[in-house]
């Protein structure tokens, strides 16, 4: 009897020993690759969050924008009065934090421009003939850089800046419209010219942006001829354009 009750004992201890030895080892590779997960998960958000966003390195939106041709034009150019004329954007942009402070910014966007000619006696562009409507218009791509100066507190957010811009475009195609009223029976009277020669194809334009957040206000100066050097004797269209441009973001 003591000899059976010793054996139990021991028995038991051993097998209390290699149990717990069991568990341990079973457990270890599970313990060990949640660690793992966890650790490439946390790594893998704080690079996205300090590189990516609003007040981060890089930042990158879309936007719209829309403006009014405004300025003086010369005798022969003017145009009609009222909201006709204007501009119309849509593109993107690509923002590098330098500082808090300073950034810079790239535009690459879709431009359609519209002058709405005067019909009125001493009219020179694109011809004297008068017309019911008329207009020139252009669609452009542009290209366009930024050298941003950002001003107030914020948090991951753009905040308030002042851009001052310069850009370049390139009109893919251009087009004069006509309207004249129709003879008896007819319900209008339209003609289409595309391919201007006399529409200057490459322009430049520099300018300045004040936004906050998503909104801004801008304007823009056009320094380049609206005609092309060998019309350089027509009178010239008005130079800017002012406007408001939305970020979708």
């Amino acid at each position: 009897m003591r000899t059976l009750r010793y054996f139990s004992k021991s028995h038991w201890a051993r097998l209390r020993r290699g149990g717990l030895l069991l568990a341990l080892l079973a457990g270890a590779p599970v313990v060990a690759q949640a660690q793992q997960v966890l650790v490439q998960a946390n790594v893998a958000d704080d690079t996205v969050k300090t590189t990516f966003g609003p007040n981060r390195r890089w930042f990158g939106h879309g936007y719209v924008a829309l403006g009014l041709v405004a300025g003086p034009a010369e005798a022969g150019a003017r145009l009609r009065d009222g909201l006709t004329s204007l501009e119309a954007r849509v593109g993107g942009r690509l923002k590098l934090r330098l500082s808090q402070s300073v950034a810079l910014c790239g535009d690459l966007a879709y431009a359609f421009l519209r002058y709405d000619l005067a019909q009125e006696a001493g009219k020179l562009v694109p011809a004297p003939t008068l017309h019911q409507r008329e207009s020139l218009a252009l669609h452009q791509v542009v290209s366009e850089v930024a050298l941003r100066l950002n001003f107030g507190r914020r948090g991951n957010a753009v905040g308030s800046y002042l851009d001052l811009l310069a850009g370049g475009s390139w009109a893919a195609a251009t087009r004069h419209r006509t309207e004249d009223v129709p003879a008896p029976g007819i319900g209008s009277v339209e003609t289409t010219e595309s391919g201007l020669p006399y529409l200057r194809r490459f322009g430049g334009s520099a300018g300045a942006r004040l936004g906050f957040d998503r909104y801004a206000l801008a304007a823009r100066y056009r320094f380049s001829p609206a005609f092309a050097s060998s019309y350089a004797a027509w009178p010239e269209l008005p130079r800017w354009v002012i406007g408001v441009e939305v970020g979708l973001f």
